[in-house]
């Protein structure tokens, strides 16, 4: 993967991301692709986008794919127009052909992030910090006994439970997306820690084990989370 700089609108946080392998940037949604840009999304992409109900939604998924396929474009060394997509069949997006590279992409309103991986599989997930209705009952239908004990521990400022929830949230749903479960995974079942910081998560899903790593990153408002599989010990 290269180093060079990022296109519009992507900021790299791979600084963040705190494995040396995989990069991260945080994409700015409101911005505007040429109509060049507009030209290289595939047949596929130029339909979902026009499906979406609402302008808002149109244009950010438009702006995450030609950002998406900037930055993939610069990782591989070939034509943003060229690069071809796959899913599994979860219906995790991949790139088809012998190009060694994971990627994820998740979005939040007008924020959008892309983690990249040189070698196996990789999930991302962000969320703008904000006030999370019926924070409770998700919280004891997401969280492990443990998490709730810790979410619980965080007191009653509602900012804080907040924050934490959507630390706890995202590291989930990263977790979920590297094995391409979905939610077809339940949250509970599986522990990945409220905190920050890294932590090895097991989980247990379509008849395998997996033994994952993940880590929290935050930018500003922006709350989000990595996971990566790892080896065994």
């Amino acid at each position: 993967m290269t180093g060079a700089a990022a296109p519009a609108g992507a900021t790299d946080l791979s600084s963040l991301a705190g494995w040396p392998d995989v990069r991260l940037w945080l994409l700015d949604l409101t911005v505007e692709p040429s109509a060049e840009q507009l030209g290289g999304l595939s047949a596929d992409e130029q339909a979902r986008a026009a499906r979406f109900a609402f302008e808002r939604d149109r244009r950010r998924y438009r702006a995450a794919h030609v950002q998406l396929r900037s930055l993939l474009a610069q990782a591989t060394r070939n034509p943003p127009a060229s690069l071809r997509f796959s899913e599994s069949r979860h219906g995790k997006p991949r790139l088809e052909g012998a190009i060694p590279l994971a990627f994820n992409l998740s979005h939040s309103g007008d924020v959008g992030a892309l983690a990249l991986a040189a070698l196996g599989e990789i999930g991302v997930d962000v969320e703008l910090l904000h006030r999370v209705d019926d924070l409770d009952a998700l919280a004891q239908r997401c969280f492990t006994p443990a998490e709730l004990s810790e979410f619980d521990r965080c007191g009653q400022d509602e900012t804080a439970r907040d924050t934490l929830f959507l630390h706890g949230w995202t590291r989930k749903e990263a977790c979920l997306k590297v094995v391409g479960s979905g939610l077809s995974l339940e949250p509970a079942s599986f522990e990945a820690g409220l905190a920050p910081g890294p932590r090895d998560v097991r989980l247990r899903w379509d008849g395998r084990d997996f033994h994952l790593a993940v880590r929290s990153f935050r930018h500003g408002d922006t709350i989000g989370a990595i996971a990566v599989p790892r080896a065994p010990r």
